[in-house]
């Protein structure tokens, strides 16, 4: 019986599969940083949250952003998914969609940027409320007792924020995790279907890629108190991880698939 490799394994595989690859993972990676985070600064500066029509504006802000953020989100699944299949791999294959199937792309990241927003939507409107309710609030009224902010409300806020985030979380790094290297793999496939067999390939894995997920903290902890400068290293550790766990998964499912039935 065919067994899945290990988060010890997987992680050790990452490791030799790295080995002289740094510049070229890390000039990606800077380069992702610096063509996404001056818009991302922009959006935060100068998109207003503190009306409906501020918040409606800016969700739409979001959504180009999201849009655009995912055709770097594949091409970094391109490089290293080169990587854990001991291919070389190049700066200039962080613009691979941009240059691709440009269209099938945009629909598949439409569909998690609409999960993102929907998701943070719910808690964004009421803490416009939150705001409004501390920008009028009296602070002579704080000397009798008095709280800024209704406490029910703010407990409300703090379970849809929760919620919010564990749903995108599950939907983004879970469920459909595998759908980028579903499509260097599988370039027949559309984007409902590479969205509906990503799901399909991670039955019965979800639990072991968040433990895998989950065993990064302590990393990612460190990469916070280097000033993000360990994060250099991290993130292209884990993402040749995750590219791995793809491969394996992907594996496996060709090796269990039943006689006439299709494998992923």
């Amino acid at each position: 019986m065919n067994q899945y490799l290990s988060s010890a394994s997987l992680k050790s595989l990452a490791k030799g599969q790295l080995l002289g690859k740094y510049g070229t993972v890390i000039g990606a990676y800077l380069l992702h940083f610096l063509c996404l985070i001056p818009i991302g600064i922009g959006i935060t500066l100068f998109t207003a949250t503190d009306t409906i029509l501020g918040i409606l504006f800016y969700c739409i802000v979001l959504f180009l952003f999201g849009l655009l953020s995912g055709y770097f989100i594949a091409g970094e699944a391109y490089i290293y998914l080169k990587i854990a299949c001991n291919q070389t791999p190049f700066v200039s294959d962080l613009f691979h969609f941009f240059r691709g199937d440009t269209v099938k792309l945009f629909q598949i990241q439409a569909v998690l940027t609409i999960v993102d927003i929907l998701c943070s939507l719910p808690s964004l409107l009421l803490s416009n409320h939150i705001n409004q309710s501390l920008l009028s609030f009296d602070v002579s009224a704080a000397a009798q007792g008095a709280l800024p902010v209704n406490a029910s409300l703010f407990l409300i806020y703090i379970i849809l924020y929760l919620a919010g985030t564990i749903i995108n979380f599950y939907v983004h790094s879970l469920l459909f995790s595998q759908v980028f290297y579903l499509m260097l793999d599988f370039p027949e496939y559309t984007a409902p279907e590479l969205l509906k067999k990503s799901a399909r390939l991670m039955k019965g894995s979800i639990g072991r890629l968040l433990y895998i997920s989950l065993s990064f903290v302590p990393l990612i902890i460190l990469g916070a108190f280097s000033f993000g400068i360990a994060f250099l290293w991290i993130l292209p550790y884990m993402e040749a991880v995750y590219a791995n766990f793809y491969l394996d998964l992907i594996r496996k499912q060709s090796n269990a698939a039943v006689p006439g039935e299709q494998a992923y």
